[in-house]
């Protein structure tokens, strides 16, 4: 409780420079009085850092660790617009936070359930960043015009805090978003929650119920075409086989009914055949020279 109300955090601010600076007012560089301007502040910064340094390390000594304080991490940090204007927003091990420019931005990751990314488009230059809180009838918050460079930055660091995001071409209206949702939340949990933020995870569901309403088709089944192709070629093969043997069989039933001195005549009888083939084909050009000669003198005689 401070000052009679109820806070959910709380902040120590402390100015060690000035907010304003008169452009107007003409200055060398070399001037002795801005010289000792700076060096005095300068040296202010260094004192309020170690009195700050100071302050933590007893308040967790009083405390035996259970006051905490998050140091921001300056190589994570961002520009937006949180409020009215551009700062640099800096990451810290629980929140993200600006303490630089007034009012202060502070947001605990823990109170935070989705982050969703908004404008999100490649001809665009800036980019927008709101946080759903886990309590739905919270206000969103939003950070506005963030530079798309830093996008992979921010997705980085939010799956090293693994905390959900989600990315969309188009600015929603989260004032009636959020009313819905509150108005009937078991209706918001029936249709997905908040799958209607992420078109992937739309398009991997239709391809799932795709692959689930496919029956199995035995014909379609390769191994059954396999089977039946084996089982056709064992069939040919068997029935080859048989022929074959059949053929074997018939062969070697004549062969076997049959005597040597038959087989020997027929041998005989084929080597004559031969050799009375051969001799014909040894007379035919002699036949064909007498036949001219014959038709030669024929002819002469008749003249």
């Amino acid at each position: 409780v401070v000052s009679t109300q109820s806070t959910g955090s709380s902040g120590i601010n402390a100015e060690y420079g000035e907010i304003m600076t008169d452009l107007g007012k003409s200055s060398h560089m070399y001037d002795r009085d801005d010289i000792e301007a700076e060096h005095a502040e300068r040296e202010m910064r260094q004192k309020l850092k170690s009195a700050f340094k100071m302050f933590i390390e007893k308040v967790e000594n009083l405390t035996n660790g259970k006051v905490e304080f998050d140091t921001p991490f300056r190589d994570l940090g961002f520009h937006g617009v949180p409020n009215r204007s551009s700062c640099l927003l800096q990451p810290t091990t629980h929140c993200i936070i600006n303490v630089v420019e007034w009012p202060p931005f502070v947001i605990a990751l823990d109170e935070v359930e989705l982050i969703h990314f908004e404008r999100v488009q490649f001809q665009l230059k800036n980019f927008d960043m709101v946080f759903i809180f886990k309590d739905y009838s919270r206000k969103v918050e939003m950070i506005n015009s963030i530079p798309m460079s830093s996008l992979d930055a921010i997705k980085e660091w939010l799956n090293s805090c693994d905390i959900k995001y989600t990315e969309g071409a188009v600015s929603l209206n989260w004032g009636k978003v959020m009313k819905a949702i509150v108005d009937d939340p078991d209706r918001f949990f029936d249709d997905g929650g908040w799958k209607f933020l992420d078109p992937e995870s739309d398009a991997e569901d239709e391809e799932d119920e795709d692959d689930e309403d496919q029956s199995f088709n035995p014909a379609e089944d390769p191994d059954a075409e396999g089977s039946e192709e084996s089982d056709s070629d064992e069939d040919y093969s068997s029935d080859t086989s048989d022929s074959e043997d059949s053929e074997s069989g018939s062969g070697s039933s004549e062969e076997s009914g049959k005597d040597w001195s038959d087989l020997e005549a027929e041998a005989k009888r084929d080597d004559q055949n031969r050799q009375g083939r051969e001799e014909m084909e040894d007379d035919s050009p002699r036949r064909k020279k007498k036949l001219k000669v014959s038709r030669s003198s024929g002819s002469k005689k008749r003249k």
